[in-house]
């Protein structure tokens, strides 16, 4: 039970990285981005680039010293997989999703299902048809974790665990406490007010575009390290997820986002093993408990970042 547990905070964490990137764009551009997944893919796809190339530059880890700063190295190509994605954003931003600010929902939609399918054939343009594996996951669980506490758990699920609680941390730094997260914050809950007194809007709205491509690519960055190869068509269900997990959080909530996040890893994870055909049905079950419950969420606040 303790080792579905880990599974599921090791999944939840994956899935909160996304979703979280999907969390500060709804809340505070409207928009339901269905290229996000894409946008997931794409940080994968990078990752086996970018990381491939800097773990090429280094020996091979012959201990444990070696294997930290494999580690390290392997992270830090992680982070600049996933920075590709913030020019790539705000490139998207501005030059498709900022003309249809004020139109209805439907175009909203269908535009970013068209760059859905547009990235996708870059990606295969790029990187080709076939699957591709980083390769470093097997030096990445030599970094001694869980052995040092006597019990045996893949050193790369925890390192997980650790990075998604990181980045949660980090957002509610970023959003609480700096001044551009107030006012991103602003944004989201009165436009016109922030307009009036001096603040860009079309800039804000550029940088979160960015903000949530790049957590999107580095959650995509931090499953292409692991045991899962990069492919076409991998971001579909993890949207799909992500739509979950803002809903049982509350639509612009970051902590209703790793909440749901981690509940819908946990529940999965521990009712798959004993009920295997439950596995697409648990998450959406857990959404419908929790809309009888509280139609907005566990943390809905309805148009704000929090």
């Amino acid at each position: 039970m303790l080792e579905h547990v880990l599974n599921g905070l090791y999944y939840g964490s994956i899935l909160f990285m996304i979703a979280s990137g999907m969390t500060i764009i709804f809340g505070v551009l409207g928009i339901l981005n269905l290229a996000h997944g894409e946008l997931y893919a794409l940080g994968a796809f990078c990752a086996f680039s970018i990381v491939g190339f800097v773990a090429g530059q280094v020996a091979a880890p012959t201990g444990p010293a070696t294997t930290i700063v494999f580690g390290l190295v392997v992270l830090a190509g992680s982070l600049a997989a996933a920075a590709v994605l913030l020019p790539v954003g705000g490139a998207l931003e501005a030059a498709f999703i900022r003309p249809i600010y004020d139109r209805d929902e439907v175009y909203q939609l269908l535009l970013t299902y068209g760059l859905l399918l547009v990235l996708t054939d870059v990606m295969k343009f790029v990187w080709g048809p076939s699957p591709v594996d980083v390769g470093v996951f097997s030096a990445i669980n030599e970094i001694p974790t869980t052995e040092l506490v006597g019990f045996s758990y893949p050193s790369y699920n925890v390192l997980v665990i650790l990075i998604g609680v990181a980045v949660f941390a980090w957002l509610a730094w970023f959003f609480d406490r700096t001044k551009t997260g107030r006012i991103v914050r602003a944004t989201a809950i009165n436009r016109e007010m922030s307009t009036a007194i001096g603040v860009s809007t079309d800039r804000m709205f550029t940088l979160v575009f960015a903000i949530g491509a790049f957590f999107a690519g580095f959650g995509g960055a931090m499953v292409s390290i692991g045991p899962s190869s990069a492919s076409l068509g991998m971001g579909l269900s993890w949207l799909v997820l992500s739509f979950v997990v803002i809903v049982i959080g509350g639509l612009g909530s970051l902590k209703g986002a790793f909440v749901g996040a981690l509940l819908v890893g946990v529940s999965s994870r521990v009712v798959t093993p004993y009920y295997p055909q439950l596995e697409l049905a648990v998450p959406f079950l857990l959404m419908v408990l929790v809309l009888l419950v509280r139609p907005e969420g566990l943390y809905g606040t309805w148009g704000e970042i929090q």
